[in-house]
């Protein structure tokens, strides 16, 4: 169930996994939200993102924060974690690239600004891809960030209320 405030926001945050699951490295937001699953116990909605960028704005519509987490290629070294907090300003093209679908991460952000579809609070985790191609496992790198990314987010989280997550 989803909690709302006065203002017709949903006060629960949504964390959204992006990926192909197919694709190497780029599946590592759909990990991220894979090992989540049995550690967040109600204190976010956790979604396997849809292929389809422009399907985010659906998603994020009328919430006061979301969390995306995302392959990205930024020419940082594989594995490297990028945080932005994305409704203060615009998302380095960069962070975008990896989409094998017609829009990009960062061209949904855009797109959702212009219309005055984003999410109160927007915060983007990237983890920086090596390997992209059909058929590829993730790296070690990309598997390690997985859960460098899933901490962090659960702290993030566990601001909200009472510690969550420990294993």
């Amino acid at each position: 169930m989803t909690t709302l405030e006065k203002d017709g926001r949903a006060t629960e945050p949504l964390v959204i996994g992006l990926g192909s699951e197919h694709r190497g490295d780029d599946r590592s937001g759909l990990e991220v939200v894979r090992a989540l699953r049995d550690r967040v116990r109600g204190a976010a909605r956790l979604v396997e993102g849809p292929a389809d960028a422009t399907a985010l704005l659906d998603l994020w519509e009328g919430r006061e924060w979301v969390i995306v987490v995302d392959a990205v290629r930024s020419g940082r070294p594989p594995g490297a974690v990028v945080r932005l907090e994305v409704a203060r300003g615009e998302v380095p093209g960069p962070l975008g690239a990896t989409s094998t679908h017609g829009l990009s991460l960062a061209d949904a952000v855009e797109l959702g600004r212009s219309l005055g579809r984003l999410p109160a609070r927007l915060t983007i985790f990237g983890i920086e891809a090596e390997e992209l191609r059909v058929g590829d496992r993730m790296t070690p790198a990309v598997e390690a960030a997985v859960q460098e990314v899933c901490g962090r987010v659960l702290d993030e989280l566990g601001r909200l209320s009472p510690p969550i997550g420990s294993t």
